[in-house]
């Protein structure tokens, strides 16, 4: 054989050995796994401990396989969702502690202008916003008009008082703003102070019409009942007497 055949046949060889292969097992697992913790808990479901599962079956991947390039894009993902919320749990805790100081400071009344601006990145960094200190006008510049104002909410234990904000029940908005599907968003003068899940129940699917009965001759009509106001607990607050917290409190780490 010659020497310019053995080399062709080499390289066959070697083209043979990076021939793209089918789906990865290890990455549908990945996969599925990944879009459960996400639907249920958001971008929170990168602290999650589970999440270090997905990572090590996306290491497994087979890099001839065609899973491999979204394993890579899944990473990538897994790792700036990681910093992200790293990124806003330090932002809390820096609110936290800006709370505190203005407690103290003011006889338990937190002026929220101040928590705010403890919230505000510093100078050359890029604003978060979705996140605290973010404009509700800029985003719905953007989106449309998506987030719509609803009622008010006074903060038990801290005295903060805003406007929330929920994102309209639309596919285009829920396309344009789906971090924000079943959530509120607290807003103080014009500037997002936080954002919790929605304590509102889902509507429930419209019932059957039944037949109108009279009323008694004499039956007075009843007064049409007010809507209660959402309430919200800060964490590390009392919750006041008699009062459910729209949100559970933090699971400890």
């Amino acid at each position: 054989m010659s020497r310019r055949a053995a080399i062709g046949l080499v390289a066959l060889a070697l083209a043979g050995c990076r021939r793209t292969t089918g789906p990865d097992e290890s990455y549908q697992q990945a996969a599925a796994l990944y879009q459960q913790l996400y639907s249920t808990q958001l971008d929170d479901a990168y602290g999650d401990p589970r999440m270090d599962e997905v990572v090590t079956l996306l290491h497994k991947v087979d890099p001839r396989s065609v899973d491999a390039q979204p394993a890579e894009a899944m990473l990538g993902t897994i790792q700036r969702g990681r910093e992200e919320l790293a990124r806003q749990h330090a932002e809390r805790e820096k609110m936290a502690a800006a709370a505190a100081q203005s407690a103290t400071n003011s006889a338990g009344r937190i002026d929220p202008e101040q928590v705010l601006a403890a919230a505000t990145v510093d100078a050359g960094q890029p604003q978060d916003p979705f996140g605290p200190g973010g404009s509700v006008a800029e985003l719905n510049k953007q989106s449309g008009g998506c987030l719509q104002d609803s009622e008010p909410f006074n903060e038990q234990g801290t005295g903060v008082t805003g406007t929330v904000y929920r994102m309209s029940p639309t596919e285009p908005c829920k396309a344009k703003l789906p971090g924000l599907v079943g959530q509120i968003v607290l807003v103080v003068n014009g500037k997002i102070y936080r954002r919790l899940a929605d304590p509102r129940p889902p509507a429930p699917a419209a019932a059957a019409t039944a037949p109108a009965k009279a009323p008694p001759a004499k039956a007075a009509p009843k007064p049409p009942a007010a809507e209660p106001q959402v309430q919200v607990v800060y964490p590390g607050q009392p919750i006041p007497e008699g009062m459910v917290p729209v949100t559970p409190p933090p699971q400890q780490q």
